[in-house]
């Protein structure tokens, strides 16, 4: 029983422990998506114009200040400002706003993997999906918790009729 207790306590001391760095770090201001990106489609069927929005806008966005530099050589010795936000996640609005013409069943979805090729082509890693979802209505609106680590998401707009090809966008922050 002595041991086990032991046991637990050396592992608590040992994961409670923290390294330091000796390099400066640099924290850079957060930049802000808030430009609606609008698709616009040619049906080839109808000739006609189909348009449909999508907008992904930052949930309280931080304010862009200055880049703030340490020399600190331990944790001890970080100072954060007032005001700085230690959250590991942000918050972003999508919405999406289909035209009359896409108004079918449809399927979305939301991922942070994948590569935008030269030719306007995308390969996207659907493992990484944010939010996978079925779109019945015209407009769809969801809060999306992104981490501070993802440099991007990608959204694919997949209609059940397989004529229609899908409607895919991409954001980078």
């Amino acid at each position: 029983m002595n041991k086990r207790y032991n046991f637990v306590v050396l592992g608590a001391l040992l994961s409670a422990c923290g390294g330091g760095c000796s390099e400066s770090s640099t924290l850079s201001p957060p930049v802000v998506v808030s430009e609606p990106i609008v698709i616009v489609v040619i049906d080839p069927e109808r000739n006609e114009l189909a348009v449909t929005e999508f907008s992904l806008e930052e949930n309280s966005p931080s304010k862009a200040s200055t880049v703030i530099t340490s020399s600190a050589q331990t944790s001890h010795e970080i100072v954060v400002p007032n005001g700085f936000s230690l959250a590991s996640q942000r918050l972003f609005n999508l919405q999406i706003n289909r035209s009359k013409e896409d108004n079918q069943a449809a399927y979305l979805s939301l991922c942070s993997d994948y590569q935008k090729h030269s030719n306007g082509s995308y390969t996207i890693n659907y493992d990484s999906c944010l939010l996978r979802t079925s779109l019945r209505d015209i407009d769809y609106k969801a809060v999306i918790t992104v981490t501070n680590d993802t440099k991007g998401l990608v959204a694919a707009l997949w209609f059940m009729d397989e004529r229609k090809p899908p409607l895919i966008t991409d954001w980078r922050f």
